[in-house]
């Protein structure tokens, strides 16, 4: 994959170049791009790449960012940009506004994620840095890392085990690979007790009073064995369908709506994914975005979508794949 970045790199005479994260970009997403740029930079020298946070990074990236320092432009030049690279990014419509601007440019897209790309991204993509079997996109960069033979400053180090602490969960999620890298970049100096430290932000109330508004809309379904949960909340739905996994629920479906525009999350045990085989990325959040005017995708037990149209319409339409897939 390295040989194909350099001819890519060569093939566009490339200068000047713009790394984009989603919105609210998470620690995966801001220090896989953070170590991205100084890699490209190593293997290109003439290359300078700019950072751009589509409106702004999450809280914790920020409290992070105190920690390792992560440069970014608020302002990048997209007229003289040679190239794009979307990191951790799986549909441009994650670049809210900025999709646009990717997409009608034409210029070279390079994709590095760990996510089910979608299949319009696949399209205008000129180059895929993709593995979906890897649990974080810090993992990916750390790799290519390795094969360029560019050695991590302990900060960078520590940086990239941030986004893969925070990507799988404390590791619930990790795979024999994420602990192995892991473990290699212990060996900066990092310990896994001071970084955990590290990312600990104390929950604040606007986030516990969607959690608790959530919990008295919820509706409960059991789909043979399964506990669903759907609920609706003006904010931090990702963060209530997280809760309502640690109540009980195997799969939980949290939306807001406003002004038409549709925001859903989708969250599910490890349990309800390794014996039903419903991909909520694949098999639900890529259709119901397409189908709603916007996308989706996501991993197989983490999910969202983008859309617009009325949410409970969306909330229906998930229902019906539910009982199709498990045969209800």
């Amino acid at each position: 994959m390295l040989v194909r970045i350099r001819r890519f790199l060569r093939r566009i005479s490339a200068r000047y170049g713009i790394i984009f994260c989603h919105h609210n970009a998470d620690p995966d997403a801001v220090y896989a791009s953070h170590v991205l740029s100084k890699l490209l930079k190593k293997i290109h020298p003439r290359l300078k790449c700019d950072i751009f946070f589509v409106h702004g990074p999450s809280k914790l990236s920020k409290l992070l960012m105190k920690k390792v320092e992560v440069k970014t432009n608020a302002k990048p030049n997209f007229r003289k940009a040679d190239f794009f690279v979307m990191v951790d990014t799986s549909t441009t419509k994650q670049l809210d506004e900025w999709g646009l601007i990717v997409e009608k440019s034409r210029k070279p897209l390079m994709v590095v994620d760990h996510h089910a790309v979608h299949p319009k991204t696949r399209k205008i993509a000129s180059l895929m840095v993709v593995d979906v079997n890897a649990r974080s996109t810090c993992e990916i960069v750390y790799r290519l890392c390795c094969k360029a033979r560019f050695r991590l400053s302990k900060k960078d180090a520590l940086g990239l085990l941030f986004g893969i602490i925070f990507e799988t969960k404390n590791f619930r999620y990790a795979s024999a690979d994420t602990l192995k890298i892991s473990a290699e970049l212990l060996n900066y100096g990092l310990t896994i007790e001071k970084a955990l430290k590290a990312m600990v932000k104390p929950m604040e109330k606007p986030e516990k009073i969607a959690r608790l508004k959530a919990a008295s809309r919820l509706k409960l379904y059991r789909l043979k064995d399964w506990l669903i949960v759907f609920s609706n909340v003006g904010s931090y739905q990702a963060s209530v369908a997280r809760a309502f996994l640690n109540l009980g629920g195997d799969l939980a479906v949290v939306g807001g709506e406003k002004k038409g525009e549709i925001k859903v999350s989708l969250r599910s045990t490890q349990e309800f994914y390794d014996k039903t085989r419903i991909h909520l990325g694949k098999d639900i959040a890529f259709s119901l975005g397409e189908k709603f005017s916007g996308m989706g995708g996501g991993h197989p037990t983490s999910a969202g979508i983008n859309g617009y149209g009325n949410l409970e319409n969306v909330f229906n339409e998930i229902l019906k794949i539910l009982k199709v897939k498990l045969k209800v």
